[in-house]
């Protein structure tokens, strides 16, 4: 029987400390407060009254000195976990073991926000029933390293003698705006011009200092005046739902832009945040440089944790048939080994190892495939299913 300090407590979540080392429990009945202490014994709680209690998570002396020593970090692990929902231990474990927490604690409550509204969806996704959401010049940044380059060439001369002698219609220190008596089909993002057509004419944004990526786009509803105002102000957001990208404005598709269905799977090692604002982005600026995170919801990936300096690689994708599988990854020279972890069905998964070894065999790979009824992202001997 040992006896456990209460260091934090939600609604029917405790959190427990004993020896540098934390114990999330969900219990039933009456409540310990902070500062208490209690004794756990199989799975029950002693106050003077047993009280049953349910493992949520379990952290070891090195994450838990993160937990004691970073101020606000035990109640955004809460939040982002939903209350330590079972299905989320993954990346909280990942997460808090590679943190930096210096980076933590200069963590803006906005950017935290952010990170708290992606994640809870991302780890639960199943393929294409995220969405995503991007400011604008975060949705350009995003086109420009995600997607092929293309050779589309905007003509300055042209441009330059279209708008000769016209008088300017919005103007701002980066930026003329231009209505064009001149008709085209589709509109254009190209450098420092968004060309937004309209009925018989279009509007011309002439940036001063910008080098836009190219992208095409269709203009679903009538533009005006005030769009064109909010659009520079930033006013906007961009969401990508299934495999259309738009451009929401006032609550209404204004604009769907001509990207291909999938994201290109961006590389780990390229991954940085340098003033984006997306979440995966965000969570990468809290870590070790030598790990990198990527969640790829679109895909039914709900994260990859890739560890540079040991070849490793976690993955975790969400199923219907198997519920989450986890991939541990080690990859030596030719040298392959990869051990599965389904939440079940595992034996119906393990049938396909002949298979798959020979596919791997067939790339070059000396391949060596494992599947196990233990999780290989717990620690300790705690299972991150409880």
């Amino acid at each position: 029987m040992d006896i456990w300090r209460v260091i934090g407590r939600y609604g029917d979540v405790l959190v427990l400390s004993k020896k540098n080392s934390v114990l999330v429990l969900e219990i039933s009945g009456k409540v310990p407060k902070v500062g208490e202490s209690v004794r756990v014994w199989h799975n029950r709680i002693l106050t003077g009254k047993e009280t049953r209690a349910k493992l949520l998570a379990h952290f070891d002396e090195e994450q838990s000195l993160k937990i004691f020593k970073t101020p606000g970090l035990l109640s955004f692990l809460y939040e982002v976990s939903g209350g330590f929902e079972k299905r989320h231990i993954h990346f909280l474990k990942m997460f808090v073991k590679h943190l930096v927490p210096g980076r933590f604690l200069k963590i803006t409550e906005e950017k935290k926000k952010i990170i708290k509204e992606f994640l809870p969806r991302a780890l639960e996704a199943k393929g294409d029933t995220f969405y995503r959401k991007f400011s604008l010049w975060e949705f350009f940044r995003f086109v420009d390293e995600n997607f092929r380059k293309t050779t589309f060439e905007v003509d300055d001369n042209i441009l330059k003698k279209t708008i000769s002698m016209r008088r300017v219609i919005l103007s701002g220190e980066n930026y003329d705006v231009y209505q064009i008596d001149l008709s085209f089909e589709k509109g254009i993002v190209k450098g420092r011009y968004v060309l937004i057509p309209l009925k018989g004419k279009a509007f011309l944004i002439v940036f001063k200092k910008e080098n836009l990526p190219f992208v095409s786009f269709s203009v679903k509803e009538d533009v005006t005046i005030s769009f064109l105002e909010d659009f520079l102000k930033e006013n906007i957001i961009v969401e990508k739902k299934g495999s259309s990208w738009s451009l929401i404005w006032q609550g209404k598709e204004i604009i769907e832009f001509d990207l291909p269905d999938k994201e290109i799977i961006p590389k780990p090692e390229k991954i940085s945040a340098q003033g984006v604002m997306d979440a995966v982005f965000l969570i990468n600026d809290l870590l070790n440089e030598n790990v990198r995170f990527l969640s790829l919801p679109s895909f039914g990936i709900s994260e990859i944790w890739w560890e540079k300096n040991s070849s490793r690689v976690v993955l975790v994708v969400n199923t219907y048939h198997f519920g989450k599988v986890v991939a541990d990854i080690f990859l030596e020279g030719r040298s392959l080994s990869v051990r599965f972890y389904a939440e079940k069905n595992l034996e119906e998964l393990s049938s396909h190892a002949k298979e798959l070894k020979k596919d791997l065999e067939s790339i070059g790979l000396i391949a060596q495939l494992f599947f196990s009824r233990k999780d290989p992202m717990a620690w300790e001997g705690f299972n991150a299913y409880g």
